[in-house]
């Protein structure tokens, strides 16, 4: 299927135009070429009228000589009858140029209104421009000042993660230095009932889930090797210093582990410093090689909870 002219796909005011031009053009090279004709042929009978007239001269002067042949009056006569035409144009002349004056008037007019209206135009599309910037000012502002909010929020929360971290890396230090030391009286607990002699002197099984937000998370140890380390786990029901614990967690992904650990560090709830949460810090002994790598794997993919000082 061919493709339409391109005359065919120019807007009608356009492609009218464009023919009124091509319609004009061959008007001015028709004009101009009878133009021409018309100066030729005004030339061409004034020097037939001069031909005429002097050859009337000549025949008079002929016909009056002695001897004069009778057809030399004849002609004479023929010749005074004769008249070069007269070429009178100026009456469509006069109308063409009356008609061209008209049209250039209209013109005129049809521009200056043409100039009025574009610049209206201008002047509309001037102050759309500037309720576009304006507003798309305002939404780079607002996008900025989101942007600036979420990041303060980002940097506070990075911040207090930096400072929980650190408390729970002091703690668990002092934990790891004190190892097995008896506690403070300060901290000293009720009587022993068969309940606590059990969770302290048995297993206890704990559970939780680990990902990438959680609370609870693994500490690497000083050395950054996951066998000398063990898991916070955040929890308000703490068990003893000490205590022998069988941990089921779960990975990102739904990965059961199951290993054993003793804790070593308690932190209770504190009102004074409530974004810390409460739990318990587990050292791990005897880490399968399995699930140390495991654990390691995670542990490249989010930042421990602690870091050495």
């Amino acid at each position: 299927m061919s493709s339409p002219s391109p005359a065919a796909r120019m807007p009608p005011a356009v492609s009218r135009e464009a023919e009124l031009a091509h319609a004009e053009s061959e008007l001015l090279t028709l004009e101009a070429r009878l133009h021409e004709q018309i100066a030729q042929a005004t030339a061409e009978a004034s020097a037939l009228a001069t031909r005429l007239e002097q050859a009337r001269q000549a025949l008079t002067r002929a016909h009056q000589a002695p001897g004069a042949d009778p057809m030399l009056g004849e002609q004479s006569s023929r010749l005074q009858l004769a008249a070069a035409p007269a070429l009178d144009v100026e009456a469509p002349r006069a109308r063409a140029l009356e008609a061209r004056q008209v049209a250039l008037q209209a013109r005129r007019q049809a521009g200056s209104e043409m100039q009025s209206l574009l610049r209206a135009h201008q002047e509309q599309a001037a102050q759309v421009a500037r309720a576009v910037a304006e507003a798309e000012a305002v939404l780079k502002r607002q996008a900025e000042a989101a942007k600036a909010r979420q990041e303060a929020v980002s940097r506070a929360a990075h911040e207090a993660a930096k400072a929980r971290q650190a408390e729970l890396a002091r703690a668990a230090a002092a934990a790891r230095a004190q190892g097995h030391a008896p506690l403070p009286a300060a901290a000293a607990r009720p009587a022993a009932t068969p309940e606590n002699d059990a969770r302290r002197n048995g297993r206890v099984r704990m559970h939780t889930s680990i990902d990438m937000r959680s609370d609870s998370n693994f500490f690497t140890g000083f050395s950054l090797d996951i066998s000398e380390g063990g898991v916070f786990i955040a929890t308000v029901d703490a068990v003893p210093r000490g205590t022998q614990v069988e941990l089921d967690f779960t990975l990102p992904g739904g990965r059961p582990m199951k290993v054993t650990g003793v804790v070593r560090w308690v932190r209770e709830a504190n009102s004074r410093t409530p974004e810390l949460m409460p739990g318990v810090g587990v050292q791990f002994t005897g880490l399968p090689l399995e699930v140390a790598s495991a654990i390691s794997s995670f542990v490249t993919t989010r930042d421990p909870m602690f870091f050495p000082d």
